[in-house]
């Protein structure tokens, strides 16, 4: 690369790395000419997480993270501990389980290796069934939007048999075909489609990201309401609705039915 050019790169579904280097002109240094093709240019994504944060944690705390679930929760009630777990849990389902077609297909042993590697990084009381199973819900959850990511990225190429030839680093090809199949099935395509259609019959949709919505909850009752939690009413207002400067409420694709 020569002097004065900058590079950017970006991390693709499959793991791999690309750049580009953009080379300054030194005669037209002070008024650079905007790349307007947008064929050319690349945008840095947020990338995968690192379990870096976790691992500051650890240290400035001098042990690791305690996990408590709550029975009737599914989920920590405090934020950062509660998103801790589940990027925990995402990065174990990407590396560390064969990607099912279905949750079930995974054997006891499979499901139990994967606690374990979550237990390594956590201080959670597996004695406690209620916690374990809300810990394998997450990692079930996580496992499925893992196989989503990779169902966009079989539907991007045409036609089928272009598609299983794509090498994905994160499957075996026995993996990778085998989700093809599925979704390839005239049956699978035709629930998609259902699927698809009862999705465009909501109404609202909530802003809160991708926060749990016990942890949310937890936060508002703190900030608002004294330490009590809202009850349900008051926590869809909070989630569905803004109040913009001059006082009104501001409705998020909010309709109601008369």
């Amino acid at each position: 690369m020569a002097p004065g050019g900058r590079v950017s790169r970006q991390t693709t579904i499959t793991g791999a790395s690309t750049q580009a280097s953009r080379l300054s002109d030194p005669s037209n240094s002070n008024n650079p000419t905007p790349n307007t093709d947008d064929s050319t240019r690349i945008r840095k994504g947020r990338g995968r997480t690192m379990r870096k944060g976790l691992e500051k944690m650890k240290k400035s705390i001098g042990r690791n993270m305690v996990i408590d679930i709550p029975v009737g929760k599914g989920r920590p009630v405090k934020a950062i501990p509660s998103a801790k777990l589940s990027n925990e849990l995402g990065i174990i389902a990407r590396n560390f389980l064969s990607l099912p077609n279905k949750w079930k297909e995974l054997t006891r042993d499979d499901k139990d290796v994967a606690l374990i590697r979550c237990h390594e990084k956590f201080e959670i009381n597996w004695d406690e069934h209620y916690t374990k199973d809300r810990c394998e819900d997450i990692l079930k959850n996580r496992s499925r939007q893992w196989r989503y990511k990779f169902k966009k990225l079989f539907e991007s190429a045409s036609p089928e048999e272009e598609a299983r030839k794509i090498e994905v680093p994160e499957l075996t090809p026995e993996n990778w075909n085998r989700l093809c199949d599925m979704w390839a099935n005239p049956e699978h395509k035709r629930r998609c489609e259902i699927n698809k259609v009862n999705r465009t019959k909501l109404k609202s949709n909530h802003f809160m990201g991708s926060r749990a919505f016990v942890a949310a909850r937890a936060e508002i009752g703190v900030k608002e309401h004294e330490g009590v939690e809202p009850n349900r009413i008051e926590f869809y207002k909070s989630t569905h609705t803004r109040v913009k400067k001059d006082g009104h409420l501001q409705r998020l694709r909010l309709t109601t039915t008369k």
